[in-house]
């Protein structure tokens, strides 16, 4: 049984390999490849878990796994339950490492407004902007309780409608909640990363989100293509916004999404989650029965 939770865990985690050279718009894109990763490495963590289980009953029956019947759960004797148990104990310190560095990345990078040059209100495009002592170009969103857009006063040196559109930019990454996507993809990054080709994926990803932004930058109220490609051009060194050539950047504003490729991601999405899910409640359902009856 653990073996085939693990099985649809290595499918659901190669979905986001696949959504990063689909032909699906942005949104769809980073969408499924999150909802595919969070999958999986649950999924796999659940069949690690499941495979050092026995581990416990095999310490609980002194050595002797006669009568228990767990084998169909777990294949291997005591040393790999206990590299399963290692694996999962490794996994589970990693997702919590690259927790904890995000938060403390959001916390260095939160302006205080004590140390801001200036405060700006714009509740059309993202809410409260404060401005930063720097003449380099800088501008980022700030998510949390306290969550706000940063930018230099470089920034507050472009035109209105560049400098609406970069804060329609950020300020879409606070309404989408995009911090929550980048951890997914951290994780994912940060456990698969030894993979081929997994680094590249992410990058893919990561950029799908910042063409998500743009995107939706373009339904805020006076902010349109040609002032986001200006504002890319003038702020070259703006991590937050990449300098692209207007006819290379063309038409990716566009969330191109094709409903047939998407409906065909989702069903496949969907039935490994089912898949799993049943295999996992059969298999909760037998463990609980062997550890009654040991009892």
């Amino acid at each position: 049984m653990s073996l085939f939770v693990v099985a649809v865990s290595i499918a659901l985690l190669t979905v986001p390999a696949l959504a990063a050279r689909s032909s699906m718009g942005p949104t769809a894109r980073v969408r499924t490849a999150c909802l595919s990763a969070v999958g999986g490495m649950g999924l796999l963590g659940f069949g690690t878990l499941l495979s050092a289980s026995p581990l416990l009953l095999w310490w609980h029956d002194e050595g002797e796994m006669s009568g228990l019947g767990l084998r169909h759960l777990s294949p291997g004797g005591p040393l790999a339950w206990a590299a399963s148990a290692l694996i999962c104990g490794l996994g589970l310190s990693w997702i919590i490492g690259v927790a904890n560095r995000s938060v403390t990345a959001r916390r260095r990078a939160s302006l205080p407004v004590w140390a801001a040059v200036s405060i700006l209100y714009d509740d059309g495009a993202c809410g409260e902007v404060r401005v930063a002592p720097s003449l380099e170009p800088v501008a980022f969103a700030v998510p949390g309780k306290d969550r706000h857009v940063v930018i230099s006063e470089a920034v507050t040196q472009l035109p209105d409608p560049e400098r609406r559109a970069v804060l329609a930019h950020e300020g879409a990454h606070l309404r989408l909640r995009h911090h929550r996507h980048l951890l997914v993809l951290a994780t994912y990054e940060r456990v698969w990363g030894w993979a081929p080709g997994v680094s590249a994926v992410v990058h893919a990803h990561r950029r799908s989100i910042e063409q998500w932004a743009d995107a939706d930058a373009t339904h805020v109220p006076h902010v349109d293509r040609q002032a986001l490609l200006q504002a890319r051009v003038r702020l070259g060194s703006c991590n937050a916004i990449p300098a692209k050539e207007p006819e290379a950047a063309h038409g990716e504003f566009e969330d191109d999404s094709s409903p047939r490729d998407l409906a065909a991601t989702t069903v496949f999405v969907a039935g490994l989650l089912v898949a799993g899910a049943y295999t996992a409640t059969h298999t909760v359902g037998d463990l609980t029965a062997a550890i009654a009856a040991i009892h």
